[in-house]
């Protein structure tokens, strides 16, 4: 374990801040990843010197529908042999076909699986993820062939205007939730890897920032709720908003300031939950077990996918659409394979058996349809609107009346109605926000941020983040149960917390933090360990509030260190990750970035 011979946490030696050196490629592509839908966009260099809003993005295509959206469902599809078929609507299409036919065995199907990587403390390289039936595959892979295909997608797309382009020429911009942990972070910085981006091209995006970032580039029409004013300006330096992101799987909040060059400041740390549009998913779901029981539902799905899925892309339209001020009722249709199953299973039909529920004084049933009172359809986003509007109570409760006065609302699941005047209600003073094309505000941002990184020019650090390290045992100060003697004697306290940096504590985007230790023997063979706290001021990395990240291994000289063999390092903090280098003066070796927040 590292040593420091100093008898409290070290000091550090803060270098000045900078902004990493990145060569300005010809062409910035984001590949947006999201729980239920994904896609991409990208605009050349010369187009965002001309005019940063030139960004190219496609539309995709449902199937015989004829519907088309600027985003495609986040499927994937593997033949029986495991290896990939398609993406998208392609994938839905594909095995809704297989299965009308009685012809999908073998196949699997992976849908809405980024939440895997959600508060999961348990992720590994290894992690799996099971498809549609309930058949596991490894969890990375999946992502992959993901990303591979929309970055094949997208470069095929570029080529039909630059026959000759190559994929050298590209910096690629990979968005990922701001809440996510290290772990997460790295996971799909090692998947985009994986599917053929270089590690040299490629940056990751925290979504509420590119959402921040590209509505700080477009006047914003302001609608007030109860005034019906409109403006549209920008927003002029010192003003502070909330960033709301609510996309399908996690509702993403952080706080910025404008500053007097246009850089935005963070001023609140990432915080959120998952209160995204599937949480309203999962409530109709469970309305529809409530009235057909889950075991109808799951033999729609086996034998009736294309019904299946139909019946939630229509949802889906509904969602969004749905005003909060209806009074009519909404209508659900529903695929005759379903009243079908339903009926062999009760030996009832939908019509007879609807007044033995507890939905017979609220749905109706006619030729094929539901027709559902208002009020039970918008409860089904109780759950998501409650979880996201405490959280933004609490980091409002953080600032003065006065000084936050905006709230900017992004996502998919922000073009609901039921959303935006939720929010503006229980919010009546605060100016709240939506572009014309929210669902597309973190996928256009992403692209404005690899065009210039240095538009976020500091963040608030969500945790303290710290190495473990020895330092002198002090009688009376350290447990006992910590000490420790090295082979020349002294008394040594383990599992100190040296803190790099704070919780709470803004740090500039490239702000370096440098320091030398003293290499020991246990380096060689478990690790330097690094952690975080969800504690401002920790002592011990063996406090409930500390968790290990992971650990950098250093190779042992032959014959060992030497007494004076020391360790630099430096850490890097500010930007969508932390890196870490150690140089070891003995064997004059360096391990850059290669700190592991995933197990094996």
């Amino acid at each position: 374990m590292l040593e420091n011979f100093r008898p409290t946490v070290a000091n550090k030696s803060k270098l000045k801040s900078g902004t990493m050196s990145i060569s300005t490629p010809i062409l910035v592509a984001a590949i947006d990843f999201g729980t239920t839908f994904s896609g991409y966009a990208f605009s050349f260099h010369h187009e965002f010197e001309r005019d940063p809003l030139k960004i190219s993005t496609v539309n995709w295509i449902a199937g015989g529908q004829g519907l088309i959206s600027l985003k495609t469902p986040s499927a994937v599809l593997l033949k029986p042999d495991k290896t990939f078929h398609s993406f998208g609507y392609d994938a839905e299409n594909k095995y809704a076909s297989l299965a009308e036919d009685n012809a999908h065995g073998g196949w699997l199907f992976f849908k809405r699986f980024k939440m895997t990587l959600h508060k999961n403390a348990n992720l590994r390289r290894t992690t799996t993820i099971k498809d549609i039936n309930d058949v596991e595959m490894p969890a990375k892979s999946i992502f992959t062939m993901a990303i591979r295909y929309l970055k094949e997608h997208l470069l095929s797309t570029v080529r039909q205007r630059v026959d000759s382009f190559t994929d050298d020429l590209v910096r690629w911009v990979v968005t990922v939730p701001a809440i996510w942990d290290e772990g997460a972070k790295q996971f799909m910085e090692e998947a985009a890897v994986d599917a053929g981006i270089s590690r040299k091209q490629l940056l990751l995006a925290l979504e509420p920032e590119a959402a921040s970032i590209y509505c700080n580039y477009v006047p914003l029409g302001v609608m007030s709720y109860r005034k019906g004013k409109t403006d549209a300006d920008r927003f002029e330096p010192g003003t502070r908003y909330m960033v709301l992101d609510l996309g399908g799987g996690t509702a993403d909040i952080t706080v910025h300031e404008v500053q007097t060059t246009r850089k935005l400041r963070e001023i609140h740390h990432a915080t959120g939950g998952a209160w995204g549009g599937t949480k309203v998913d999962d409530a109709f779901y469970q309305f529809l077990a409530k009235l057909f029981g889950n075991s109808v539902l799951t033999r729609l799905r086996e034998e009736g996918m294309d019904d299946y899925f139909l019946l939630f892309r229509d949802f889906e339209t509904k969602k969004r659409t749905v005003k909060p001020d209806l009074d009519d009722k909404v209508t659900v249709t529903l695929p005759l394979r379903l009243l079908e199953l339903f009926k062999n299973e009760t030996d009832e039909t939908l019509e007879e058996a609807l007044p033995q529920t507890r939905y017979a004084n609220t749905v109706a049933y006619t030729a094929g349809r539901l027709r559902v009172k208002p009020e039970v359809f918008k409860e089904f986003f109780s759950d998501a609107l409650q979880g996201i509007i405490q959280h933004i109570r609490e980091i409002m409760g953080s600032f003065p009346e006065e000084s936050l006065s905006k709230i900017l609302l992004v996502g998919g699941f922000s073009e609901s109605p039921m959303v935006l005047k939720a929010i503006r209600e229980l919010f009546p003073t605060k100016k709240v926000i939506a572009p014309a094309d929210p669902g597309l505000a973190v996928l256009k941002g992403a692209v404005l941020f690899g065009h210039d990184p240095s538009v976020i020019c500091s963040r608030i650090s969500r945790y303290s983040i710290g190495l473990e390290v020895n330092v002198p045992f002090i009688e009376g100060l350290h447990p006992d149960k910590y000490k420790k003697r090295n082979p020349d004697g002294r008394a040594m306290c383990r599992h100190i917390f040296e803190a790099l940096v704070q919780k709470g504590e803004e740090v500039p985007i490239g702000h370096r933090i440098e320091n030398t230790y003293t290499p020991s023997e246990e380096d060689a063979k478990t690790g330097i360990g690094i952690f975080q706290s969800s504690s401002a001021s920790p002592t011990y990395t063996t406090e409930r509030t500390c968790k290990k990240l992971g650990s950098i291994v250093l190779r042992r000289p032959n014959g060992g260190w030497t007494e004076d063999a020391q360790i630099h390092s430096v850490v890097e903090f500010g930007g969508t990750q932390f890196h870490v280098s150690l140089t070891d003066d003995c064997l004059d070796e360096t391990y850059k970035d290669s700190f592991n927040f995933l197990n094996d």
